[in-house]
């Protein structure tokens, strides 16, 4: 009898699209943790929250690696904003009260996603750019959070203890956490919209890589060359033909690249300033050649983002 063929297991592969993404979140969360001078423990809090609330949203509702992206920026954007908020509103509020007004929205969102897993899921698997028929019920969810943010704007102006402004901050992000409750099937929409949007700009630029660097390549090229123009006028001429901080003086070849990338950019930082007409002229054709390059690239990028023609039409 012929031995029937072996059975294979199906073997799991580890899915690697949220670990990046959640790394993602981690860095973008604590990039605007450090920018906003949080401590140790509210840095910790921000990052640990948000990547608590990815990495089980991620696993919960699998989505595919844009879909991770768009989730992790959604949480650097409210950690961004929580700390505005909290900021103008409620600096003095006791660590522990804003660590907990912190979670709130985020563990309100798992809540109502767990309680409604079958809808999420279908509407993450769907895959589909559907039609703002559901903008104005988030429409009504923003202006809400928008109120309480705007009305938490007065509170400053009352003589308010640390443990006060931590209620009022509790209670603003209660208010918030309702909202967000409330609505979170348009809320999983939009991500599921900016998902497939930003699924579609990524293949998108795929066929773009190659016409940008070429464009990056001759516009380096041309900051090279009219940088060292500058250092070798400079060099070669008795008098001194830039004005650095206001004073005659020599430049250095750095220099002379740094004032061509000012140029070629049309930036004019004034640090750097040209003091003869030879100077002056190399300078005004670099802007010209910079301002065609720059044309001349934008319409071969457009040129290579639009569908393919066929160049046989027989």
């Amino acid at each position: 009898m012929p031995q029937s063929a072996p059975k294979h297991r199906p073997t799991t592969r580890f899915d690697e699209h949220w670990l990046r993404s959640i790394g993602f979140t981690v860095l973008l969360v604590g990039l605007v943790a450090a920018a906003s001078g949080a401590d140790r423990v509210q840095m910790l809090a921000s990052i640990g929250t948000c990547a608590i609330g990815f990495g089980f949203f991620y696993l919960a509702f699998p989505g595919g690696a844009h879909f991770g992206m768009t989730v992790a920026n959604f949480l650097a954007i409210y950690a961004c904003m929580f700390e505005f908020f909290r900021d103008a509103n409620f600096p003095h509020a006791p660590r522990p009260m804003m660590v907990a007004a912190l979670a709130m929205p985020v563990v309100g969102f798992m809540i109502s996603c767990l309680s409604r897993r079958r809808r999420v899921y279908a509407l993450i698997r769907a895959r589909q750019v559907r039609e703002l028929d559901h903008l104005p019920r988030l429409t009504r969810w923003l202006l809400g959070t928008f109120a309480v943010g705007a009305a938490s704007f007065a509170l400053p102006g009352f003589p308010l203890s640390p443990f006060e402004q931590g209620l009022m901050l509790l209670g603003a992000m209660a208010l918030i956490t309702l909202f967000v409750m409330l609505a979170v099937r348009d809320v999983v929409l939009v991500m599921v919209d900016v998902a497939m949007v930003f699924e579609g700009v990524a293949a998108r630029l795929d066929r773009l890589v190659m016409p940008m660097m070429a464009f990056l390549t001759f516009y380096a090229l041309i900051v090279v060359v009219f940088g060292c123009l500058y250092r070798i006028a400079d060099l070669t001429t008795p008098m001194a033909q830039f004005a650095v901080h206001g004073a005659a003086g020599r430049i250095t070849f750095v220099d002379g690249l740094y004032y061509s990338v000012a140029t070629i950019t049309t930036l004019g930082f004034g640090d750097i300033a040209p003091l003869s007409n030879l100077v002056r002229v190399l300078t005004g054709v670099e802007v010209v050649c910079g301002v065609m390059m720059l044309l001349f690239g934008f319409s071969e990028i457009m040129r290579s983002s639009g569908p393919d023609v066929p160049h046989d039409r027989s």
